[in-house]
């Protein structure tokens, strides 16, 4: 993604901005860019050599907290892949020293928030369009990675690399949209499994998380599945909304379950609705061929310019975090976890997984 993200700004894909300088400890990488701009083989010369007016960091999980905050008590606004840290200890770490710098520009990458569908989506809820939360259902199974994916080694799909396998490499998004449009959960409980592959972390996700007037949300993830699905549905008691890939459908209520249930006096009851699809095609187009990260990178630079408000501001990053932990935990002590949850603890129960791989190597 580093590269992508170097490669759209340098071609002046990102309007108000430059690439100016990148970093990776990697020669080859280095090289892809080194004949056009000044490259480093350490973030803290970067910085100070360099001498930006923003960075983006794209690397793996467990250096964006730390480059994050060198970043920010140099000055300099940063723009943090997702997912924003590993725990949600570091997490609160960075948002404090980003609490202390409010003249800086500071966001996380959740680009699905760009996303024509998923915006209107969240625009109908807030509103009250589909009336109060009942049950959501989010089936993500179309990452499909096959054993030579893993085999080529690195950082990815272990403890120690990246803070563990599918939840928070690939969900990061997918649970992000479910907090941004249907509010935080106050439990969950979650079964994270390794199917048909060779590796020390999850490829197969299943949640469920409850809300505190009774709503609950389904969350199924997986990359083992050939030809996947990519369904959101969010249902309330005065209509639904269902996306699928690029449309969206939206289910309106001509009255609400309460008033079916309390007015039916015989039968199983019943209700008319109005029904109106929306597409995501045009914009698809772009999205696809330059990256939907694209979007966040601009809206970054305007607002550094005081010209936009922040998509996916820092403090954002955190609930997406909070969730991943909690599954984890849950998973690995077979409970239901309340949230929010113990940094500490959850920290020292992630040491422990990384201890035990490093003694299975």
């Amino acid at each position: 993604m580093g590269g992508r993200h170097a490669a759209n700004l340098l071609k002046g894909r990102v309007g108000g901005a430059r690439l100016c300088a990148v970093c990776d400890i990697d020669a080859a990488a280095r090289k892809r860019f080194e004949e056009k701009v000044q490259a480093y083989a350490d973030y803290k010369d970067l910085i100070e050599q360099g001498q930006p007016d923003a960075v983006v960091i794209a690397t793996p999980h467990y250096f964006h907290g730390e480059i994050a905050r060198f970043c920010m008590e140099r000055g300099v606004s940063v723009l943090i892949e997702k997912p924003l840290t590993v725990t949600t200890l570091d997490a609160k770490e960075v948002l404090k020293t980003a609490a202390a710098h409010p003249e800086l520009t500071l966001a996380v990458m959740l680009n699905q928030r760009t996303n024509p569908l998923y915006v209107r989506a969240r625009k109908i809820v807030k509103a009250g369009g589909v009336g109060e939360l009942r049950r959501v259902n989010y089936i993500v199974t179309d990452w499909y990675r096959s054993q030579a994916y893993y085999n080529q080694g690195g950082w990815r799909a272990s403890y120690k690399g990246e803070g563990g396998g599918t939840l928070i490499n690939q969900c990061v998004h997918q649970l992000d949209l479910i907090q941004w449009i249907c509010g935080m959960p106050e439990a969950v409980t979650a079964e994270c499994i390794t199917v048909n592959r060779d590796i020390g972390t999850e490829n197969d996700v299943t949640a469920v998380f409850e809300y505190e007037n009774g709503a609950r949300a389904s969350f199924t993830a997986s990359t083992h599945e050939l030809r996947g699905t990519n369904r959101l549905e969010i249902s309330g008691d005065k209509g639904r909304i269902v996306i699928d890939k690029r449309k969206m459908t939206v289910y309106t209520l001509t009255r609400d379950e309460k008033e079916v249930n309390a007015t039916t006096q015989s039968g199983y009851g019943f209700v008319t609705r109005t029904k109106k699809v929306y597409r995501y095609n045009l914009k698809f187009l772009w999205d696809f061929r330059y990256g939907q990260q694209i979007n966040i990178i601009k809206n970054f630079v305007k607002a550094i310019q005081k010209k936009a408000t922040l998509i996916s501001p820092v403090e954002d990053g955190l609930n997406v975090v909070e969730l991943i932990n909690g599954m984890y935990l849950s998973s690995w002590e077979n409970t239901k976890i309340r949230l929010p949850l113990d940094d500490e603890y959850y920290n020292n129960k992630l040491l422990e997984r990384v201890a035990e791989e490093g003694n299975n190597d």
